[in-house]
Formats: structure tokens, sequence, C-alpha cells
């Protein structure tokens, strides 16, 4: 890989938002449905609408908003549930949210309080974008030694290496995926 892939990549990250900005938002009392969904715009790689909000209310993965405005802890629950909804099923998600605090529609039960639990995953999530800099330089290393003392054109060689990092980045993609699936289902969701 080169700098110019670097860059494209660097290009993505820098293009999203850190998800802590969202913690401001979960200080307020309550926030009104198109509030909700522009706050997760934009610190999420997710396109969520209204809709997708309404649906997980329906479902019972929220609960009902009071007066048509949502508190802190179900704006951090459809955050949390918006991020998430692209590599689990709503009812993963939803039972990895149980896991920690049962029901997602109860808030006496809850082990940590959903935006205390949003604020932890988001500077977590935030801190390991340089960790993911440093594996991104690893794998520049990595498909240039893969690539040493293959013969081929410079715009040829440009391709593969770019075709090889797109599919190295799906296959980590797919192995955390896979790894935290499993992880999910060995754990007793009823404890």
């Amino acid at each position: 890989m080169n700098s110019k892939h670097m860059q494209a990549i660097c290009d993505v990250l820098n293009d999203l938002e850190p998800k802590q900005k969202a913690l401001p938002y979960l200080e307020l009392d309550s926030m009104m449905l198109a509030q909700v969904v522009e706050v997760a715009k934009r610190v999420s790689q997710n396109d969520i609408n209204p809709t997708h909000v309404q649906n997980w209310v329906r479902r019972k993965y929220v609960p009902n908003p009071q007066k048509k405005k949502y508190n802190r802890e179900q704006v951090a629950n459809i955050l949390l549930i918006n991020d998430l909804r692209d590599i689990l099923s709503l009812e993963e998600v939803s039972n990895l949210l149980g896991y920690v605090n049962e029901s997602l529609l109860d808030t006496s039960d809850d082990r940590i309080n959903p935006t205390k639990l949003y604020r932890y995953y988001s500077e977590i999530f935030d801190r390991s974008q340089m960790d993911w800099q440093i594996s991104l330089q690893g794998l520049e290393k990595e498909v240039e030694e893969t690539l040493n003392g293959e013969k081929m054109e410079v715009e040829d060689r440009e391709k593969v290496a770019t075709t090889l990092v797109i599919l190295n980045l799906l296959a980590r993609a797919n192995l955390y995926k896979q790894i935290a699936k499993r992880w999910l289902n060995t754990l007793d969701t009823k404890d």
C-alpha cells in the first residue's frame, strides 16, 4: 500500500465524527425525534431516519417517548442500536444490551445507566482509532512485502494493492464480527 492508499483510508476516518460528540446531547433532559436522528447521523456510520427509531419503539427495543420526547437513556440506547444494527440483528443487539441492563424498556433493572454505557463505549471507540492507524500502517507493509518481486506495470500494481487492502479490511471486519457474535451467543442473558 502506498501513501495514496493510506490517505484514502485516513480521509474516511477523518470524515467520521468522534462518537464522543454525542455526549453533550446526552446531558439534555429530553430530545425530539428529529434531534435524536440528527445526533445519530453525526456520530454513526449508519444511515438513520425517524422511521428506524419509530420501528424500534414499535418493536419494544426502545420505550415510547413521553410527549414526543426521548430521554437521555433512550437516546443512548438509540445511538448504540444504530451503531450495531448493520453488524447484528436487532434481536442480537437487544440481547447484548439486555445482558447488562436486562429490559430495555425498564431502567429500574439497569446495572449501568445507558448514558454512562454509551459514554464509556464512545471513549474507548474514539481512542481505538489510533490503534487502527498503527494497524493500517502494518497492513501497508504486509501488502508491499507480498507484492515485492511481483513484476507488473505500475498501474496494475496499484490496482492489485488497492484490492488487497480492501479485501483485508473486509476480512478483518468480518473476523471481528464473527468473534463478537460467537461470544455474544455464549452469554447467558437471563442472569
